[in-house]
């Protein structure tokens, strides 16, 4: 099932009720920066500061939400019985405002989220917090490229001009 602008915003608004911050990242964050939906999406990717990640898996366990997968500390999702599917990514902020994914396993090197990587776009003609271009492009690194993959941060190139590295390149024919 695919996940509706009206669903993210219902989600959104939960958070914001809750005083959480969070930012949309992935599919949904780069629509939001794009201002329109693009294509469907499966799941509804934030990411929240993790000294607040027991009040966000709250919030969603109180709006019928359960966990189907786990990767602590620093990753979960969790799905309601109408489908919809929220994945979490908690980040640590260092002093100057850079946030580091808790799951990070190489050295610490450029941080996950710099502080200056946080933007804001707009999902179904509500303002939300969410990952900046470049932040989206890095984030699609690091695991087997897709053709959504490349296609979303297409978009970002035709748009921002943000850089593409290669293994994100559309494949020419």
């Amino acid at each position: 099932m695919a996940m509706e602008a009206r669903d993210v915003i219902d989600i959104v608004l939960l958070f914001e009720q809750a005083g959480i911050d969070f930012w949309v990242e992935g599919g949904w964050g780069i629509d939001a920066l794009l201002g329109m939906q693009n294509r469907d999406h499966g799941d509804l990717d934030l990411v929240v500061d993790a000294p607040r990640s027991d009040d966000a898996r709250r919030i969603l366990a109180e709006a019928g939400f359960e966990p189907i997968f786990e990767d602590p500390p620093g990753r979960c999702s969790l799905q309601d019985h109408r489908d919809r599917i929220v994945d979490l990514g908690f980040a640590v902020a260092d002093r100057y405002g850079d946030r580091w994914n808790l799951n990070r396993t190489t050295g610490r090197g450029e941080p996950d989220y710099p502080f200056d990587g946080f933007t804001y776009g707009w999902i179904g003609g509500k303002k939300v917090p969410c990952i900046g271009p470049e932040a989206q492009v890095a984030h699609h690194l690091g695991y087997e490229v897709e053709d959504v993959d490349r296609f979303d941060v297409e978009l970002l190139r035709e748009r921002f001009d943000t850089s593409i590295p290669e293994p994100l390149r559309a494949l020419r024919r």
